[in-house]
């Protein structure tokens, strides 16, 4: 490939398409754009030539003409779109033929976006092919009509066979500069953060400019900033090509230059790990990056070499954090560039190594920086001699002389015509990731309080806005109920003034701030605060602000309540404790009484999380108080119960499972009475132990996950897995259960029932035999799938999508086992970067709690063997094991009963049926007679005894398919389920539970409702819409009858309500089937609100209570055969997959950081945690709400039938609030 680095002749006065026209005619085969075939970018790219890109260009251009016509004004043609070629394919046709390329962001407003349209008179709209329209192109087509095309997908427009692009007719451009310099390039807008947004026409004129900057002088040894942007260099962008900067990055510079411009994949936002994989994968020369991603790579120290091999990183678009920078350019040069998006880049000058912050400006710019405040700066531009090619303002201002662009700056001590920014004079807030806020009326809204004297929006580069407030009485207190109050009363007029804000939520509660005493507000003689004093009196201030939320909220917030330390010997005191806590964070806890459900007074499902870890940071009681203590017992009085309790047995300090004694009892004990002891115990904790009813409840089944962990820099495969190993065989002895087989019962048993199973232990090593420890457990096994899997960077940067690759491929883990089998049965899959642990349990031996329990417990045991001696495991209770424990504690919590006493409702929550339920439904709802002796299974109830009722309602149980096959049959038509996972971002999240609740404001029984079952919570909101959506897709309203019914299955974790003395580590089956049924035509009409499906599965949650789970508990003793094809189940029935019935997973508060990390030089901490989908989609129908997302969204899994997921692609309910990610 040729390589030119003169200065083209015409410099800046040169047409783009024509340079690209001569380009393809010139060298026909030199690369000019590539792209990424796949988010896995190791598949590679496709690279296209600079012949075949201007045929793409012409093909699109004829396309456009036959559909628009001819005319002889340039119109304006508006598009959003993926991040793909086409939009580049796009802006050229449309200058081809006479149009101009409109370019909306799709984080634009509808009233924004209309303005725009508007003001640039653009009546064409282009939508893309191959997905949905933005949800905002929907929005503002309803209100402004356009005429709309089609854009087909670029692999018609830029086929794999290139040869079909062959007789393509070039597409003549034979405009002149003279003619074409004013003639708009393409348009884009202003961000609205001053009001709405306004179309920014950039000309051939002002394009020029960016082409011209080479035939500046260097100016006092120092080169235009486009000196090294090389002919020949490629050049990656992280801009959207929405933003001003994609466009001028890919669009303007690359052909202006002769770059190589190379696009990312199509759907991955830009992000460290993306940047670490091209830099992988392909040669990037230059990388244009946004501010808050180059703050980020100064924190990625095992990426930042990976770029030493390039030019240089040029960041623009916002300011750089100094510090961070710094780090970046220690290695690979950092060009700090600012520009604005009317004048493009003006005047900007290669300053030395080491002044990579300051800015230096050619004097030909015309920049004039004025004084406005000692030391601070605001600058000007005036027109001057060169105004044609280096004042690029004047293009798209043509009618004035001088602009003051409000950016502020100051200059350096030392080097005079040096300059570092420092924010705007008109007052914007421009966070570090380019996001600008306008904080005028936010400001002036919270002053409008009565005990508000000011308020000033503080952030400008940092990652959130924050709000620094300035009290009437500087004297108040800032601790204690009063100021809480007042605290609360500001809080709901800041909402106020989000909910009124362009930018909704754009202010959290944890980052308002109060002015320090003994500092006012820095103010003029009319009391106007002088911002920019203000703002230097308390730069300090905010600093350490900021520096404080970079830590954990929860411990934050407890620093702020001043309650680090609570007597949790004493109830009282925890009990007052907990309401100032509870209190903080829903201010209605505050009046409360102690006995009263939190649901009703504000708590949800994400409130009930940040309570848990704020309460735990207070009572020590990390890793021990949980959301299920929160659920158990959701009253002040209940969870301070509950503290007392856990408190107290923590003070007990067991290790292993045996009781720890005092230091001086130790000193005391003979040393061979201890080990005696201590041999004891563990035979003791290796008796085989029979299954209880509730372990019976899963069925013979394997359970499985996949837990994505990364490995340290340097860490081989072999050193990896021998610390499994060896921290698998530490688990063994504390867990015995790991290293156990699931074996059936003799039928000489005492009390033997069919189906009956135990749990077999391994003896311990024995001299006489001969049996020694072993250090490699047959449970775990290794494989190196390096060469097989994509790299553990691109499978994080992929989102660890479930359907990425087979599960096959990481166990052999037979689903449906025969017995004898292992309890335990473990994977070890390495991939280059990291591990992927496949961990599979038997469903008898531990629920999902007791399965996350025993990861946590082996990883803290891999830590142990690395040599940390805090990993002792101590959190897990001696009883944890204990299969006895439900049996002892029903007996004494005082809900036992007789099963014929039992309210027949409650088999509802059970995975059996009620043959008299059976009975009743056969014979059509006759009246029978509840005294009469009904089967329960088979087993006759005593006669003439009547029934209890509770006291409460509980609905009739739906009717259930029956199980007729176990292991369940597979499909008749063969054909086998896909897992497909959706996402809802935060902000989606937040509009889906918004729009829900607004439904639930105007319904004038939701009141009630409220008081009766408590408020609804964002668990209620997803599992109601994910339910409509999943049925809809496989089942449409107009298909149904009448009497179909839908019926989701949700297992529930009752420890919290079985007994407050039941250990919260209870690692044994602990779970009812919590039932919710609705008619699917109801359930899929488009007449049915989502907030009607979310109180229906607000009200099936409030159901379960301790009295509930002990019912369930007395009817599961009656049951005289637990073979699994006894079990009845709406998920497990015959033809389940063509049904509506699903089982529904909640997994959206498990974290995984809870598992802990598997430690030391040798693993990180696991990033994520999949269910393995495969072996479900063979069997049965399964809905997954995923653990939530360290950016707030939220995924959903199911599986799916191909016809099934396109219905749910084009939902429009689900789809405007959920994305397809694979």
């Amino acid at each position: 490939m040729a390589v030119d680095k003169a200065t083209p002749a015409n410099c800046g006065r040169r047409l783009i398409p024509q340079i690209l026209d001569d380009l393809a005619a010139a060298e026909p085969d030199r690369i000019i754009y590539s792209f990424a075939k796949s988010p896995n970018l190791s598949q590679g790219f496709r690279h296209v030539s600079a012949r075949t890109f201007t045929k793409a260009v012409d093909k699109t251009a004829w396309l456009l003409q036959k559909e628009l016509g001819r005319t002889s004004e340039i119109r304006a043609v508006g598009y959003i779109g993926p991040h793909d070629l086409r939009q580049i394919l796009l802006t050229f046709a449309c200058i081809k033929t006479n149009c101009a390329g409109l370019f909306l962001s799709p984080k634009n407003s509808t009233e924004g976006a209309l303005a725009v349209l508007e003001a640039a008179n653009c009546n064409i709209w282009v939508n893309p092919a191959g997905g949905k329209p933005a949800q905002l192109v929907n929005d503002f087509l309803q209100q402004r009509p356009m005429h709309v095309m089609v854009l087909p997908e670029l692999k018609e427009l830029l086929p794999e066979d290139e040869g079909e692009l062959e007789n393509v007719e070039p597409f003549p451009y034979t405009k002149r500069w003279d003619d074409a310099i004013n003639d708009t390039f393409c348009i884009l807008h202003t961000s609205g953060s001053t009001g709405l947004s306004k179309p920014i026409s950039w000309t051939h004129g002002l394009i020029g400019t960016v082409d011209a900057v080479r035939l500046l002088p260097p100016h006092e040894g120092m080169e235009p900033w486009a000196k090294g942007w090389d002919d020949g260099d490629t050049l990656y962008s992280t801009f959207p090509l929405s933003h001003g900067a994609g466009i001028l990055m890919d669009v303007v510079i690359s052909p202006l230059f002769g770059l190589h411009c190379v696009l990312g994949p199509r759907d991955v936002i830009p992000n460290l790990e993306l940047i670490s994989s091209m830099a992988d994968n392909i040669k990037i020369d230059i990388w244009s990056m946004i501010p808050s991603l180059t703050d980020e790579l100064g924190e990625a120290p095992d990426i930042l070499p990976k770029l030493s091999r390039s030019k240089f990183i040029c960041a623009s678009g916002g300011p750089v954090s100094n510090h961070l920078g710094s780090k970046v350019n220690e290695h690979v040069r950092v060009l700090n560039l600012t520009g604005t998006s009317e004048g493009l880049f003006i005047g900007n000058l290669w300053v030395d190594r080491q002044d990579w912050h300051w800015f230096a400006f050619h004097p030909w710019s015309g920049f004039d920086f004025k004084m406005v405040e000692p030391g601070l700066y605001e600058q000007w531009i005036h027109r001057n001699e060169h105004a044609e090619f280096f004042q690029g303002l004047f293009h798209t201002f043509q009618d004035v002389n001088s602009f003051n662009f409000k950016d502020l700056y100051v200059q350096h001590p030392t080097k005079p015509g040096f300059w570092a920014s420092h924010g705007r004079s008109d007052d914007v807030v421009v966070l570090s990731n380019g996001y600008k806020i306008s904080p005028l009326d936010t400001e002036a809204l919270v002053t409008s309080h009565p005990a508000v004297d000011g308020c000033l929006m503080i952030g400008s580069g940092k990652p959130q806005a924050g709000l620094l407030i300035e009290l009437k009485d500087p004297t108040i207190k800032r601790d204690g109920d009063d100021a809480e109050a007042l605290f609360n009363s500001i809080w709901a007029v800041v909402e106020r003034a989000n909910s009124l804000s362009l930018h909704k939520n754009q202010l959290h509660r944890d980052f308002i701030a109060f002015s320090e005493a003994g500092k006012p507000f820095i103010r003029t003689d009319k009391r106007t605060i002088k911002r920019r004093a203000t703002m230097a009196l308390y730069a300090d201030y905010i600093e350490r602000f900021y520096q404080s939320r970079g830590e954990d909220d929860s411990d934050a917030e407890v620093a702020a309540l001043g309650l680090l330390a609570i007597d949790t010997a004493s109830l009282d005191s925890t009990t007052r404790a907990i309401r100032h806590i509870l209190a903080s964070i829903v201010l209605a806890v505050k009046d409360a009484p102690v006995d009263a459900n939190l649901f009703t007074v504000g708590f949800d499902s994400l409130l009930v999380f940040k309570a848990t870890k704020a309460v735990a940071a207070v009572t020590d009681l990390g890793g021990i108080f949980l959301p299920r203590n929160f659920y158990a017992g959701p009253t002040i009085e209940g969870i301070a119960a509950t503290v007392v309790r856990l408190a107290a047995e923590r003070r007990a300090t067991t290790t292993n499972g045996t009781t720890t004694s005092s230091s001086t009892e130790q000193q005391q004990q003979d040393p061979q009475e201890a080990k005696i002891r201590a041999i004891m115990n563990r035979h003791k904790a290796l008796l085989s132990s029979k299954l209880g009813p509730m372990d019976l409840f899963g069925g013979n089944m394997y359970e499985g996950i996949n837990v994505f962990i990364p490995l340290c820099p340097g860490v081989s495969f072999e050193q990896a897995y021998k610390v499994l190993q060896r921290g698998l065989v530490r688990a063994m002895e504390i867990v015995p259960a790991l290293a156990g087989k699931v074996i059936p019962c003799s039928e000489h048993e005492i009390g033997y029932k069919k189906g009956d199973v135990r749990i077999s232990l391994p003896p311990l090593p024995s001299t006489a035999l001969g049996i020694t420890p072993s250090e490699e457990p047959r449970q775990l096994r290794f494989r190196d799938l390096s060469t097989i899997l994509p790299s553990y960077t691109e499978q994080r940067a992929s989102g660890f999508l479930t359907s990425a690759y087979p599960d096959e491929l990481l166990t052999n883990c037979p689903s449906f086992p025969d017995l004898p089998t292992d309890v335990l049965n473990v994977q070890a899959n390495f991939v280059d970067g990291g591990c992927v642990l496949a961990f599979n349990v038997h469903h008898h031996a531990f629920d999902g709690i007791g399965m996350l329990i025993a990861l946590t417990v082996w990883a803290e045991c891999c830590r142990f063997v690395q040599g940390d001696q805090s990993a002792t495991s101590e959190w897990l209770h001696p009883e944890s094991l204990n299969r006895d424990m439900l049996s002892i504690l029903y007996e004494v919590e005082g809900f036992a009963k007789p099963a014929s006493e039992v309210d027949p409702r409650v088999w509802g929550f059970l995975p059996y049926a009620d043959p008299a339920l059976k009975r009743k439904h056969q014979e059509k709802q006759e009246d029978i007679d509840m005294t009469e002796a009904a089967a329960v299974n088979g087993h006759a109830t005593e006669p003439n005894v009547k029934r209890a009722r509770l006291s409460r309602y509980l609905p009739e149980p739906p009717v259930l398919p029956s199980c007729e096959n176990w292991p369940p049959a597979p499909r008749a038509d063969g054909r086998t389920l896909t897992a497909s996972t959706f996402v809802i971002s935060a902000e989606k999240v937040e509009k889906l539970q918004k729009s829900v609740e607004a439904a639930e404001a105007a319904d004038p029984e939701s009141q009630n409702l409220s008081k009766e079952s408590g408020s609804l919570s964002l668990g209620d909101v997803l599992q109601a819409f994910f339910w409509r959506a999943a049925v809809r897709a496989r089942r449409p309203a107009e298909n149904s009858s009448s009497d179909d019914m839908s019926i989701i299955e949700m297992p529930t974790d009752v420890r919290p309500y079985f007994s407050s003395h039941l250990p919260p580590t209870y690692m044994a089956n602990c779970v009812i089937m919590n039932r919710q049924h609705m008619s699917v035509s109801e359930l899929c009409s488009s007449q049915a609100s989502l907030y009607k499906i979310a109180q229906i599965c607000r009200e099936a949650r409030t159901r379960v209570d301790q009295e509930l789970v002990h019912d369930a508990f007395s009817l599961l003793h009656t049951i005289k055969d637990n073979s699994p094809g006894n079990h009845t189940t709406a998920f497990l029935g015959q033809g389940i997959q063509d049904g509506p019935h699903s089982l529904f997973n909640n997994m959206m508060l498990f974290q995984e950081s809870d598992i802990g990390p598997f430690g030391g030089g040798i693993f990180e901490a696991p990033e994520a945690v999949r269910v393995q989908m495969d072996w479900l989609n063979k069997a049965f129908r399964s809905l997954f709400i995923l653990p939530m997302r360290k950016d707030g969204g939220v995924e959903l899994l199911l599986g799916t039938l191909p016809e099934e997921l396109d219905a749910m692609k084009n939902d429009h309910e689900f789809m405007q609030f959920a994305e397809f990610l694979g």
